[in-house]
């Protein structure tokens, strides 16, 4: 559940979504407000930091991973349907899959990998398997953030290159 903080600077009112704890509320506060379209839950704030909020004494449900995936590296399309494996430096698995928002997650009380890990994504034939393991950070966005650059590999994305590979339908997403 998230806490709801009311304030009332200058005579003003403002309600700040918060996840319970200064630091993370605050690199909450920053990504900017919920999508009114969008109710919370597994559909919200795709390609967002997923654990900010999900981490165990946070406001939500404790996530050890979570992420959103897209289609290729330039699209902001989000990809349903995709199979999302995690294998941990304790040879430990796990898998779960992308629902129709392109987002993913690794509730706590089913998997808490021992780092570093590996992902691999599969939708149909297409596999891509991430290329250096993940060291320290449970939301994919964490690291992979859009746009790419030097500080960032950009989102995570299924398609290397969409002149050549074509994503399966999925009936279960639009």
């Amino acid at each position: 559940m998230t806490r709801v903080f009311a304030c009332f600077p200058l005579g003003l009112g403002c309600l700040l979504p918060a996840c319970g704890d200064p630091v993370p509320d605050a690199t909450v506060a920053t990504l900017g407000p919920e999508d009114p379209n969008v109710p919370q839950g597994p559909s919200h704030r795709p390609g967002q930091p997923c654990i900010l909020c999900h981490q165990t004494g946070g406001g939500a449900r404790a996530f050890s991973l979570g992420g959103t995936v897209y289609a290729d590296v330039a699209s902001q399309k989000v990809v349903g349907g995709v199979s999302v494996f995690v294998l941990d430096t304790a040879k430990a698995t796990f898998s779960t899959t992308t629902n129709c928002a392109g987002n993913f997650f690794v509730p706590t009380e089913q998997f808490v990998p021992t780092y570093p890990i590996w992902l691999t994504l599969r939708a149909g034939t297409i596999q891509r398997d991430m290329a250096s393991p993940a060291y320290r950070e449970g939301s994919c966005a964490g690291c992979h953030t859009s746009p790419l650059g030097p500080s960032s590999p950009g989102h995570v994305y299924v398609i290397e290159d969409p002149t050549v590979d074509i994503l399966p339908a999925n009936p279960q997403c639009p």
